[in-house]
């Protein structure tokens, strides 16, 4: 099988490459998402409490305006062979994502990037990740809602907003001024996707509660038949 039409295959650097080029000259501008902000996003759509079918989530990676996402995305694509190369690239990506994930998740590492500041360190911010997963929770914010508001989640709620707002919010950007404050910060965030993807998994296996058309009959209740006979003697025999 060709290896770029293996949509099982993990994206290597130059694919990396290729893609958060891609999204970056034709996605930002629009309110789309980096590769960064992909990968969050990715993982909250694979994380909660219902399947969210392609055909829903990728309009938004193009642009972050409802109206203009439910249009025509053509517009975002050369031709049909960019087309298909990039969503290729996407597709292959959700598909990794899915795997590490439905592995367990002791290889998931988010996707988050690095930056050379002008004293030659080296500064990774979480910020974009932590936004794309905040954009996929919205897909389903209502059902969500019922883990967001639990007190028990919320030391790890906390580090993702605090990533998501930025070192340059006014009100919270000194708790994410430092490189460890943001790495402390970045193992939390990890460490609530992973939960939440467990919860809802569990949420989702559960079976399913079996709603009573009629109310339940007891043994020495009159048999609903309308025999005259109680029920454990007539229709409720062996049960």
């Amino acid at each position: 099988m060709n290896q770029r039409n293996d949509l099982t295959q993990p994206l290597d650097d130059a694919e990396i490459e290729i893609l958060s080029r891609f999204l970056d000259e034709h996605a930002v501008e629009r309110d789309g998402m980096s590769f960064e902000m992909l990968d969050g996003y990715l993982t909250a759509v694979l994380s909660g409490p219902d399947t969210i079918m392609p055909s829903e989530w990728l309009p938004l990676v193009w642009s972050g305006d409802d109206e203009q996402a439910a249009g025509d995305e053509a517009g975002v694509f050369e031709d049909e062979a960019e087309a298909g190369r990039i969503l290729d690239l996407v597709m292959r990506h959700y598909n990794r994502v899915a795997g590490v994930l439905a592995q367990g998740g002791a290889e998931f590492e988010p996707w988050i990037g690095e930056f050379e500041l002008e004293d030659g360190e080296v500064a990774a911010y979480g910020q974009e990740w932590a936004l794309g997963y905040l954009r996929g929770v919205s897909l389903r914010e209502e059902a969500w809602s019922e883990l967001l508001d639990d007190a028990d989640w919320a030391d790890d709620l906390e580090a993702l907003d605090l990533l998501a707002r930025g070192p340059d919010d006014e009100e919270t950007g000194g708790e994410v001024a430092t490189q460890d404050q943001r790495d402390a910060l970045i193992d939390s965030m990890v460490g609530f996707a992973l939960d939440a993807h467990d919860y809802w998994l569990e949420q989702r296996l559960k079976p399913a509660t079996v709603r009573r058309e009629q109310p339940k009959v007891g043994r020495n209740d009159a048999c609903p038949c309308g025999s005259g006979k109680k029920y454990k003697q007539c229709c409720g025999q062996g049960n």
